[in-house]
């Protein structure tokens, strides 16, 4: 993935534990290539690709939708 892309609004889920939200972010980053994504309050800016996104993050998360952490962008 190039190093800048348009970003999309991901959340991060009430109640989520942020060490951990804040690991697979980390994760994500190595594995996408990507530069650290800028977090606001319970927002994360992450590439608008959620094809790419979802793939990456099952990669260095398996189950990610299932741990309900990270919600993505609604369309």
């Amino acid at each position: 993935m190039a190093a800048s892309y348009v970003p999309a609004v991901w959340t991060i889920a009430r109640g989520a534990d942020r060490e951990e939200v804040e690991a697979v972010l980390r994760r994500l980053v190595e594995r996408l290539e990507i530069p650290e994504p800028e977090i606001k309050g319970d927002q994360v800016l992450l590439p608008a690709e959620y094809p790419v996104v979802a793939r990456a993050l099952e990669e260095v998360d398996p189950g990610w939708e299932d741990k309900e952490q990270l919600i993505p962008p609604v369309p």
